[in-house]
């Protein structure tokens, strides 16, 4: 079933649920200048991964397509969409949406972020919900927003929450950058969605050292942690669960923390363990790679001293201080002029911290950077720049 007699608010819900339909959506949507999108995804929440489930698109002409990629082989006319750049696509909070399509292989172009232009007039709270109940008071049901999207068939609460959350963007975008306009920052919009669509996908480095904890382990207990990282995240693809459901995190550490324990013992007296890996056959594959990580940590002379602390406190002298108010105290002029909450888009504590370290205010957007230095020049301050080509020029 493919179309369904469903509406919200006068727009027609249509399900697309098959490669033939998708390409005949794409047809009729590549003659639209500008889409609405937003995309439902799992990430480690229901299963493993970060995967895509729904993709809803409002067209502006009283259409919302809501394309169910489970049913579908061949994403590519969709992708086309996205990545043409003579589209604009509307989208609220876009970050997660860009880096799931970036890693199916799809680069957006074109992109304008509500969420952005929201924080961008001022907005205390800029989600799509208070949006639309400060622009034109409207209220919306959200209590789909933690719904399985995993899950078949999709209820129609749920196809109406997914509609809701592109249905009203046409309408928002053209508010808020009327207003925006207006206070002459389009250009702070215009930067932030270019650098937007920069965003890729990519894999934690180490991830089992983000662990609670396990920077607290020693160098042999970091390495058999690693080993029984990757083993549990291969039991968790197997059972197509997010991985802390097969061992939970803390259990994860404290394992690599006693390495020598009984793994049967431990099996069935660790609360949240998954049950599929007390089978016999899958504790022998643990008891496997806990053997194999203490074997390869020997034989490599993994060291058991503890590594010195990762975190340092930033140093503090009267020049550091100093520097940290002068730039605190543009901060606060800022504010007054832009906003609180717009502020946050030009100046925060990690660029005042690392100023007030280097004693170089570092490039980060060129209209935040004007912004700053013309203020610092008022307030009778000269503040160095570190040069946008420096390749030191980027924060942590």
């Amino acid at each position: 079933m493919e179309k369904l007699p469903l509406t919200e608010d006068g727009v027609a819900i249509v399900v697309i649920a098959s490669d033939e339909a998708l390409r005949e959506a794409a047809t009729h949507l590549q003659h639209c200048p500008e889409l609405a999108l937003d995309l439902e995804f799992d990430q480690n929440r229901y299963t493993y991964g970060f995967n895509l489930c729904l993709i809803q698109i409002a067209d502006g002409k009283g259409t919302c397509y809501i394309i169910d990629p489970l049913f579908i082989q061949d994403l590519s006319p969709f992708f086309e969409l996205i990545e043409n750049p003579a589209i604009i696509k509307i989208i609220h909070h876009s970050n997660n949406d860009i880096l799931l399509l970036n890693k199916l292989g799809c680069q957006i172009r074109g992109i304008v972020d509500t969420d952005v232009a929201a924080k961008i007039l001022n907005y205390e709270r800029s989600s799509l919900a208070t949006v639309l109940k400060e622009e034109f008071d409207k209220e919306i049901d959200k209590s789909q927003q933690s719904s399985n999207w995993n899950k078949r068939p999709l209820s129609e609460e749920q196809l109406r929450y997914a509609a809701i959350d592109v249905i009203y963007l046409h309408k928002i975008k053209a508010k808020l950058l009327e207003e925006i306009e207006r206070q002459g920052r389009m250009h702070w919009l215009e930067e932030e969605n270019h650098l937007l669509e920069q965003l890729r996908y990519t894999e934690p480095e180490n991830p089992h050292l983000r662990l609670r904890h396990a920077f607290r382990l020693n160098y042999y207990q970091q390495y058999i942690l690693k080993a029984l990282f990757a083993f549990r995240d291969e039991m968790a693809q197997q059972f197509n669960k997010p991985s802390p459901f097969v061992i939970p995190n803390d259990a994860l550490v404290e394992l690599a923390n006693n390495a020598n324990t009984d793994i049967h013992e431990w099996l069935n007296h660790t609360r949240g363990i998954h049950g599929s890996l007390k089978k016999p056959k899958n504790e022998r594959l643990l008891e496997e790679a806990l053997q194999n990580a203490k074997l390869a940590a020997k034989e490599n002379n993994i060291s058991h001293d503890y590594p010195e602390h990762r975190f340092h406190r930033p140093m503090r002298t009267p020049e550091t201080e100093r520097r940290k108010e002068q730039l605190t105290e543009v901060q606060k002029h800022i504010m007054e002029q832009y906003g609180e909450y717009a502020s946050k888009l030009i100046i925060n504590q990690s660029l005042i911290t690392d100023f007030s370290q280097s004693g170089r205010l570092r490039y980060t957007k060129k209209y935040a950077t004007d912004i700053v230095l013309q203020t610092a020049q008022e307030m009778g301050m000269a503040i160095p720049l570190l040069a946008p080509t420096d390749p030191n020029n980027q924060l942590n």
